[in-house]
């Protein structure tokens, strides 16, 4: 049985730092509450406690939410909110990206709440959405990923330690029924999902790690595919309407599990506590992308401190 529940997790030294120049100091977090969660019935598989989160891209000020509370985690002073991931060795740690801008952007939980916005990065050009894996040496980095929809061939990006951007998979919109939006996921065995975005029908596909070939995961052709993540043998999403649901892999099956009527443009989900090495997503290889076609020169946002 699979319920959502209030969990609050230390980061340890065995879990994912990643990215330390830009983390701040942390005091130690203060309890956010109980809450009201839901639970899956239809899984008999044990696993563990899960705590949901999600934003509308709706919103401005943007915020992130935390399921079956009534207020919300996180708020803007200003902008929107597209896209957003908790640092998978420091959840106090929240990035996210505004997709009608070039920033991505870091804030963190204090004994005082979160702390100003600082710019992790700033992009040529808008940035989509943001996820966070080990690469092939075991190092953790922050990926992100630019689109124009159905304008031409979509971009994922890996950010390196000393700022830069290094260009690191090519959507092609032949691939992916001819629209991207930039919504993207790893999983721990380095396959790389792909949702389609605000459109229908709409699609989640998988490329796997060691290999350049696009697989459909799974189709839908009465609602969108938006922001997602995966974890344990499932893909949760949000439908860019007011739903989020988990499509478990093993049997495509997909369930509603949350759903938030005050919300109008669900457009991502995360999960909020510190993993270990082995719980964090790879990026895998997928023999498409050669770097040296890449020639764009990326800038290192200034970082305050």
């Amino acid at each position: 049985m699979l319920a959502i529940l209030l969990i609050f997790v230390a980061a340890t030294a065995s879990a994912v730092t990643g990215l330390q120049k830009e983390q701040p100091a942390l005091s130690p977090v203060q309890s956010i509450g109980a809450r009201t969660g839901y639970t899956n019935e239809y899984t008999n598989e044990t696993t563990r406690a899960l705590v949901l989160y999600y934003t509308d891209a709706k919103e401005s000020p943007g915020s992130v939410y935390q399921a079956g509370t009534p207020h919300p985690h996180y708020t803007r002073r200003s902008g929107n909110i597209y896209s957003f991931l908790f640092h998978p060795g420091v959840p106090e740690k929240l990035y996210f990206v505004n997709a009608n801008e070039n920033k991505i952007y870091l804030t963190a939980l204090t004994g005082t709440g979160y702390s100003a916005e600082q710019v992790v990065y700033t992009h040529p050009t808008y940035v989509r959405d943001i996820a966070f894996a080990l690469d092939e040496a075991g190092d953790p980095h922050l990926y992100f990923s630019e689109a124009t929809g159905a304008g031409a061939n979509g971009m994922i990006y890996r950010l390196e330690g000393n700022g830069t951007a290094t260009p690191f998979y090519e959507v092609r919109l032949s691939d992916v029924g001819g629209s991207w939006a930039g919504d993207f996921a790893f999983d721990t065995e380095g396959n790389l999902y792909l949702s389609s975005g605000n459109r229908i029908p709409a699609s989640i596909y998988r490329i796997r790690s060691g290999t350049g070939a696009v697989e459909t995961v799974y189709t839908d052709n009465a609602e969108p595919i938006k922001g997602l993540i995966v974890q344990d043998g499932h893909i949760y999403y949000a439908n860019w309407r007011d739903t989020i649901y988990d499509l478990n892999l093993t049997d495509g099956r997909k369930t509603d599990i949350y759903t938030d009527p005050y919300r109008t443009w669900l457009s991502d989900v995360g999960f909020r506590r510190a993993l270990s090495a082995d719980e964090v997503p790879r990026a895998g290889t997928y023999d498409r992308t050669r770097l040296g076609d890449f020639t764009r020169t990326m800038t290192r946002a200034a970082i305050h401190r």
